[in-house]
């Protein structure tokens, strides 16, 4: 979760000259230049990074600061022991960020000379050392408000109740904007922080606490933390603020949670199964969980929903959710994945950037094997389907690119789908190529031979062929190395002479420099009368014929059964056949595709009573919701078979049987709607029943929306329901101007965010824009991404000129890059 733009250039740009001079018509690619940030627009080949150069490691930060959270500061001393590796080393680089000031630099009490330039400081030893020496630089140095890195917030005008924190985002390479490290993940080193806070202030970071020591005041209270075993610098984490701590244990080991008080009685509902999960992931990696503690602390206006920081993971303040919430919520997939990480990308690290997925995708990965340990194996197969199909859209076209490449703008660029669910789908693939036990074998060996150290996909790569004994080069090169995925066209027969059941399988993507001819282990269920069989499969060529004994026509047949494979497959199969796939295969996965299918043809005779059927009686949440988001397709069919389904036993089922109402008309419809707005214990039912009631109760939809707006819930689900379909009436008077009170400062943030989108879509109005654009400047960051993503997206070519006005001031890189997005949106728009 993580995202990155080095541009501290930046922040004196705007003595350079004056972008709001510049002509309204200025390309993206001539602000790059101006800017120095390099313009990578589609069809372009990005820069190649190769892995970064090390002549020393770090053997041990000790950072000795002071916070003041009203200040906005850090300030102290950074400790750093480290060893040459290189013979005659007589200077010292270490990245250190432009903002930040250093006044000092020793080793042994003795000062030394240094230059600080841009985000390097560079400390000339004064004679050269030799591999094994041991040196130690204290910097003494501070830092106010960073761009990035440090995160600072507390009470301001446009939310006066704000709570005052303080917390640390170090990946991608964001930590040396507050303390001089080595910010790159091919070097370990242990870590210490000792950190002084306000007394009213939890000081939380990685490792054990060593102790709280309170000043003869009572004002101040210093908090010491240490991590004695190895990792990566932007696995270093700091977070303060007012908390209560609820514990729990593992093995003995201390499970700390820092909550708000408002949120001890809730804290279980999202934390409680983390013991269970460091069972699970210890016995899979056969690595028992290596750190002092682990834990989580949640944290306001998170960029992301979590981090992995080493013993303690950082995770949005959202994560926490009341009972009725929990009805169709839970935390579990994301503390799962963050657990996960202090095994993979914590334990195990990484090179560098480009091989980024031996974290992100084995935790995905993970989370998917708890997910399905905790829910059942309908739960895994369910989800690994959702992950294939996300990856399917994404992994496209020109949008294709390997998992590992060192082509990049920015480690951010990294982070998408390509790395998190194609990992995870890669490693499924794998175990099911080479066997669930070698598999486990492999992943166990690698885990132990790289454990505190950095890897690489070959070194992954020949850990699973020791293990196994099998060649893996025809996988990691088809997965890893190339993009993309096979398209398969599947074609059955029955030969009545031979009494056999023929399939033909032909892939029929382009080859390419990206993509080629896969080699693939596949699963057949070939289904004749009452016997069901397995074959499998292995496709190595551009077209397969395969022949199977079928006494009599099949009455089924599946490719790729289980739906393990990260393919696209067309394969024209009699209606029949599909419904007999809903009502009785084996796998979620394998009924999911079916209603996927047979939603296209609803109104094939015996279709209808097949989802019917599958929406009542299937075994699985998820099967049940799909089949009722397929029927909602049907016109033909009678609402009265939906509001017999709306008794599910799960709050997601009835969610969707809900939203499926909302395409029928009808007193009993709309009493059922009614009902679910105001009655059912579930707040995605609520939601799902305004979204129906406007439509299927179009008379009194303004006041159903009204009704909404006055409803309380968690996140304001219910209350961001009624804003959003409010504003589709932006033709009836006085209802812009409701949108707009939801903007003020003083509102929640996320009814904030959605009212600006809201504005500029449904009032693109030279005056709206101009008081979106006024946003910009708001003190709330979710507030100015909004208003620029706004921008972007209303797409104006009068919007231009106060985007190029901001990105002359802002400091924030991520609100940089949005700005320079919404640039190029409205020039491409306007071309």
């Amino acid at each position: 979760m993580r995202c990155n733009f080095n541009l501290s250039s930046l922040r004196c740009l705007s003595n350079l000259f004056n972008l709001s001079g510049l002509s309204r018509r200025l390309s993206v690619a001539t602000l790059a230049v101006l800017l120095g940030v390099p313009a990578v627009r589609a069809g372009d080949v990005p820069p190649l990074h190769r892995p970064r150069d090390r002549d020393y490691d770090v053997l041990d930060y000790r950072l000795t600061i002071e916070a003041d959270l009203r200040k906005k500061t850090v300030a102290g001393e950074a400790e750093i022991r480290l060893v040459p590796v290189r013979p005659l080393f007589d200077e010292v680089l270490l990245d250190a960020a432009a903002g930040m000031v250093v006044s000092r630099v020793r080793a042994g009490g003795a000062g030394l000379e240094f230059t600080h330039t841009g985000d390097t400081l560079l400390v000339p030893l004064g004679r050269p050392y030799a591999p094994g020496d041991t040196l130690t630089l204290t910097i003494d140095y501070s830092v106010t408000a960073p761009a990035k890195g440090l995160y600072f917030s507390g009470p301001d005008d446009s939310d006066p109740d704000r709570p005052w924190q303080l917390y640390s985002q170090g990946e991608t390479d964001e930590n040396h904007h507050w303390f001089p490290c080595y910010d790159y993940p091919s070097d370990k080193a242990t870590s210490e922080m000792i950190i002084t806070v306000e007394s009213a202030f939890t000081a939380i970071s990685n490792g054990r606490l060593v102790g709280a020591q309170k000043d003869a005041s009572g004002a101040k209270t210093t908090y010491h933390w240490k991590e004695e075993l190895p990792h990566v610098s932007y696995l270093v984490s700091i977070v303060v603020g007012e908390y209560r701590l609820v514990e729990d244990s593992w093995r003995g080991k201390p499970i700390l949670n820092y909550v708000y008080e408002s949120n001890v009685q809730d804290a279980a509902r999202s934390f409680g199964k983390t013991p269970a999960m460091m069972d699970l992931f210890s016995e899979v990696t056969g690595y028992p969980y290596p750190w002092e503690k682990y834990g989580h602390a949640i944290v306001q206006d998170f960029i992301f929903a979590g981090q992995e920081n080493v013993s303690i993971s950082t995770l949005t303040d959202g994560t926490i959710h009341d009972s009725r919430a929990h009805l169709d919520r839970n935390s579990d997939g994301l503390v799962a994945h963050e657990l996960a990480h202090q095994w993979f990308g914590d334990l195990v690290s990484f090179r560098d950037w480009s091989e980024v997925w031996l974290s992100e995708g084995f935790a995905t990965y993970l989370t998917l094997l708890a997910e399905g340990n905790d829910k059942g194996a309908d739960e895994y197969s369910y989800q690994l389907w959702q992950t294939q199909e996300n990856v399917l859209s994404s992994d496209i076209g020109d949008r294709r690119r390997p998992t590992v490449t060192k082509r990049y703008v920015q480690p951010s660029d990294l982070f998408d789908n390509r790395i998190y669910g194609k990992g995870a789908c890669v490693l499924h693939m794998l175990r099911k190529a080479v066997g669930d036990e070698p598999f486990l074998k492999g992943l166990r060996k690698y885990v132990a031979e790289y454990a505190f150290r950095s890897a690489e996909t070959n070194q992954f790569r020949l850990a699973m062929e020791e293990a196994t004994g099998y060649n893996l080069d025809w996988f990691f090169d088809e997965w890893i190395y190339g993009a993309g995925y096979p398209r398969f066209e599947v074609d059955q027969r029955w030969d009545a002479l031979t009494r056999s059941a023929i399939v033909t399988v032909r892939q029929t993507q382009t080859p390419d420099s990206l993509t080629g001819i896969f080699t693939t282990p596949v699963d057949i269920l070939v289904w004749v009368g009452d016997e069901p069989e397995t074959f499998t499969e292995m496709i190595t060529d551009s077209v397969h014929e395969f022949s199977y004994p079928a006494y009599r026509e099949p009455k089924l047949i599946i490719f790729d059964q289980g739906s393990n494979l990260l393919a696209s497959v067309q394969f024209p199969k009699p209606t029949g056949q599909w419904t007999e796939q809903l009502l009785n295969a084996e796998y979620a996965g394998d009924r999911v595709s079916a209603v996927s299918e047979l939603r296209w043809v609803i109104d094939t005779p015996g279709v209808k009573p097949a989802l019917l059927k599958a929406l009542i009686n299937d075994r699985f949440w998820g099967v049940r919701y799909e089949a009722a988001l397929a029927l909602a397709d049907s016109k033909l069919l009678m609402g009265d078979s939906l509001i017999a389904a709306y008794g599910d036993r799960d709050a997601r089922v009835r969610g969707a049987v809900i939203r499926a109402l909302g395409n029928f008309k009808g007193e009993p419809v709309v009493k059922t709607l009614r009902h679910a707005f105001e009655s059912d214990s579930s707040y995605t039912v609520a939601v799902n029943a305004i979204r129906s009631l406007v439509k299927a109760d179009s008379a009194n939809s303004i006041g159903i929306c009204l009704e909404a707006l006055r409803r309380d819930s968690h996140d304001d689900a219910v209350r961001n329901a009624g804003l959003r379909y409010l504003a589709t009436y932006s033709g009836v008077s006085g209802v812009i101007d409701t949108v707009r009170s939801y903007t003020a400062k003083g509102m929640k943030r996320n009814l904030r965010v959605l009212a600006i989108s809201l504005l500029a879509k449904n009032w693109p109005t030279e005056d709206e824009l101009e008081y979106i654009a006024g946003l910009m400047e708001d003190p709330m960051f979710h507030v100015r991404r909004a208003s620029i993503e706004a921008l972007g997206n209303a797409g104006e070519e009068d919007s231009l000129e106060p985007l190029r006005r901001r990105l002359s001031v802002e400091q924030n890189p991520r609100l940089l890059q949005a700005i320079r997005d919404a640039i190029q949106q409205i020039e491409v728009k306007n071309e």
